[in-house]
C-alpha cells in the first residue's frame, strides 16, 4: 500500500533557481531533475530552546525548537553537455555555491566565481513518496579527479524548510536532459599541469568551503547568507625529479603556481578547471605506492584580481 513503507532506494532530486529568494520556485520533474550520486538528506537542523521552568519535582523541561534549517549533500558526474556551447547540468547547483550565470561563448561555456548576487534555489527531494522541500538554498561545492575513477562535483547545500516539514506525494515521471556519458580520468582522457609541469597525478580534490549560515531577525524571513568562501584541497602525485620540477622549493617562499586540469577529449564533453594561483598551504606528506615515492600537498586557491581563483569551462 502506498505510503506504508518509504523505499530509501527510490529517490527523485529536483533543484530550480529562484526568481525571488526564499519563494518556492516549484521545481518540476520534467525540467529540474538532477542526476546525482550519494544523495544524503538532512531532515532538519534546529536549535533547542530549553524552558527552564521552576518546579517542586524532578523532570525534564519542555523545549521549543527554533531556527529551522535543512541540508543535503550529493555528487554529480563531471562531463560536458553534448555540445560545446550548451550549459551542463552540474553548472545549475554551482550557481548557489558562489558562481555566476554560465556564460556561453563561441566555443565554450565559462563559469566564474562571484561575490555579490549569489543565487538561491528551491530544492525538493522525494524519498519514495516522502517529499522534503527546501527554499532559499545556498551551498558549497568541490570536485575530485582521481586516476581510473569518474571525476565528480560534490555539493553540500543548506536552506530553510517550510512550515510543513514533510509531505506525502508521488513524483511525476522524471525527464533528464543535458547528460552525457562520463569518462574515466586517465592518461588518455585527462591532462594535469601544476606550474607548467605535467605532474604524474593520483588525485586532485578541492572544496569551496562556503561559509553559509542562517540569518534570522524579527521581521524579514529567515535566509541563508553566504559570507565567504576559501577554495582548498589536496594534490596527491608522484614526486618528480627535482631537476625537472622542484615543488618543495615553493614551500618556504609561499610561491603561487597555476594549476590546470582538462578532462575529456571530444567536443561537447570536455571540462577544464583553472586555478591560476595555487599555493602549497600545509604540511606535505610523503608515502609509498607500488615502491614509488608519492607526495600529498595541501593547497589553497588564492584570488588574483578577485573572483578568479577557480574557473570552470565546458567545451
Amino acid at each position: 500500500m502506498p505510503g506504508e513503507i518509504k523505499d530509501w532506494n527510490s529517490k527523485v532530486v529536483l533543484l530550480k533557481l529562484e526568481t525571488t529568494e526564499g519563494v518556492d520556485a516549484s521545481p518540476a520533474t520534467t525540467a529540474n531533475a538532477l542526476k546525482v550520486q550519494e544523495y544524503a538528506p538532512q531532515f532538519m537542523d534546529a536549535d533547542q530552546k530549553v524552558r527552564r521552568i521552576e518546579k517542586a519535582f524532578f523532570g525534564a523541561d519542555p523545549v521549543t525548537m527554533s531556527a529551522f534549517k535543512r541540508g543535503a549533500s550529493f555528487q554529480m558526474e563531471m562531463h560536458g553537455a553534448g555540445t560545446a556551447t550548451a550549459v551542463p547540468p552540474w553548472m545549475i547547483p554551482a550557481q548557489i555555491c558562489g558562481f555566476a550565470t554560465p556564460a556561453p561563448g563561441a566555443s565554450s561555456v565559462v563559469l566564474n566565481p562571484i561575490t555579490a548576487g549569489i543565487k538561491s534555489a528551491s530544492h525538493w527531494a522525494y524519498i519514495d513518496d516522502l517529499l522534503l522541500k527546501t527554499v532559499g538554498a545556498r551551498g558549497s561545492m568541490g570536485f575530485t579527479i582521481e586516476d581510473d575513477e569518474i571525476p565528480f562535483f560534490a555539493y553540500s547545500i543548506l536552506g530553510v524548510p517550510p512550515l510543513a516539514l514533510a509531505e506525502q506525494a508521488v513524483p511525476a515521471a522524471v525527464t533528464l536532459t543535458g547528460y552525457v556519458e562520463p569518462l574515466l580520468a586517465s592518461s588518455e582522457n585527462t591532462t594535469f599541469t601544476l606550474d607548467g609541469f605535467a605532474l604524474p597525478l593520483r588525485r586532485w580534490e578541492m572544496n569551496s568551503n562556503g561559509e553559509n549560515a542562517l540569518r534570522s531577525l524579527i521581521g524579514p524571513a529567515d535566509r541563508i547568507k553566504m559570507s565567504n568562501r576559501s577554495w582548498s584541497g589536496t594534490i596527491v602525485a608522484r614526486v618528480p625529479s627535482l631537476t625537472a620540477k622542484d615543488y618543495f622549493s615553493k614551500i618556504r617562499p609561499g610561491s603561487f603556481m597555476p594549476a590546470q586540469a582538462i578532462h575529456g577529449t571530444g567536443t561537447g564533453n570536455i571540462v577544464q578547471i583553472d586555478a591560476p594561483r595555487l599555493q602549497i598551504s600545509g604540511n606535505v606528506d610523503l608515502s609509498e605506492e607500488d615502491g614509488e615515492t608519492m607526495m600529498t600537498m595541501p593547497v589553497t586557491a588564492v584570488p588574483n584580481a578577485g573572483n578568479d581563483e577557480i574557473v570552470f569551462t565546458s567545451k
